[in-house]
């Protein structure tokens, strides 16, 4: 099999497989605890606000380093695949670093999830949920950060700001 077949196979079935799982807890892109529209929507408090903020930022500031390790183990893995002779095993042990390396990051993600999970009582979960689902219908979060990484402040999401 063409090793670049292979390399590109194993990182769609990895992404495919992660994004499902991320999906289950699912949260709007960006700094959604700041819009007013969602505050009243979510009738958050003022330290609701305070607390996801706090969350937030510390699980942001690892995520920062996680995801450059996934990006390096994404290199490693490249070379590996179009290396010259060809090495099964060394393509193998270079898709295991990038596997682990995802999973730091998504486990991060997930327990940042779970630390705002904390923060909110049931009935504002659903309706986050919900406020989630209908940004990701719309195609919104997705994309990277535009210029100055603004956002409008009266939509409840935009497509240019994402917490990573």
């Amino acid at each position: 099999m063409n090793t670049r077949l292979l390399f590109l196979t194993i990182i769609t079935i990895l992404a495919g497989n992660l994004a499902a799982a991320a999906e289950q807890f699912d949260v709007p892109p960006g700094r959604w605890w700041d819009r007013p529209m969602v505050v009243r929507l979510l009738g958050l408090s003022a330290e609701q606000q305070r607390s996801i903020q706090t969350i937030t930022l510390t699980h942001a500031r690892n995520m920062v380093d996680l995801k450059a390790g996934v990006e390096k183990a994404e290199l490693d893995l490249r070379a590996a695949a179009e290396a010259e002779p060809f090495a099964a095993e060394r393509l193998r042990e270079a898709f295991g670093a990038f596997v682990a390396a995802r999973t730091r990051l998504e486990t991060e993600r997930f327990e940042m999830i779970l630390r705002i999970r904390e923060v909110l009582t049931r009935e504002q979960w659903q309706q986050l949920r919900r406020l989630a689902e209908e940004a990701r219908l719309r195609g919104v979060g997705g994309g990277e950060r535009g210029p100055g990484g603004g956002r409008p402040r009266d939509r409840p999401f935009s497509p240019r700001f994402q917490t990573p």
